[in-house]
């Protein structure tokens, strides 16, 4: 039997190298019944009655049955194993999402009539667009500061300039913005942005300025 493992080591050998490159099963399965069947003829040969053609028949047949079954598993394993999908590439690395964009905040502010805290038409529309602002931007604080012209006492114009700020504020959380951001100061006659001493002057003293805080 020494023959026969002898064999069936170059039997490997020749199976490798037949199904290197393609592995096709029946070709190893032809493989293997050629060189398994002469080694079971020579196998044959040398029993006792290794002169007797049947003997060597019949080696040649078991060896070229064997032959053919382990070259044919042996190149279907090779065949599956080269037919296994290569692994998918790692899925691309997505880019970081840029910082979002802050709303840059400009508010207007609005004018007064003489000694009047009531908020006028021309107020109305501009304090609109302050609301809708404001309300997309939930957490935004603003100073809401009120002046006067310098007609009349400081004592009365600090009054005037609380009540006005109070009057914006107020009324832009009647539109929906958070009032607890709403900080109403009042500075009376004092800052002006022109002169009181003319009609034009004093009308433009006599407001309200938004002021958005932590820009």
């Amino acid at each position: 039997m020494t023959l026969l493992r002898v064999i069936a080591a170059g039997l490997v050998l020749v199976l490798a190298s037949a199904c290197a490159e393609a592995p096709k099963p029946w070709v190893c399965a032809l493989a293997g019944a050629g060189a398994l069947g002469g080694g079971g003829a020579a196998i044959g040969a040398e029993t006792k009655h290794g002169h007797n053609g049947g003997a060597i028949a019949a080696g040649a047949a078991i060896g070229a049955v064997v032959g053919a079954a382990t070259g044919y598993a042996i190149c279907s394993a090779m065949q599956k194993e080269e037919a296994k999908p290569a692994p998918p590439p790692p899925p691309p690395k997505a880019a970081p999402a840029p910082p979002p964009t802050k709303e840059k905040i400009v508010l207007r502010g609005v004018n007064f009539d003489f000694d009047k805290a009531t908020i006028r038409p021309d107020a109305k529309v501009i304090l609109d667009e302050a609301a809708a602002i404001l309300k997309r931007n939930a957490d935004v604080k603003v100073n809401v500061d009120g002046y006067t012209d310098s007609i009349g006492t400081k004592e009365y114009n600090q009054k005037l300039s609380e009540r006005r700020a109070a009057a914006v504020a107020d009324y832009l959380g009647q539109q929906g913005v958070n009032r607890s951001n709403l900080v109403p100061r009042g500075f009376g006659e004092s800052n002006p942005v022109d002169s009181n001493k003319t009609k034009e002057g004093r009308a433009k003293n006599r407001r309200v300025e938004l002021i958005v805080l932590g820009q």
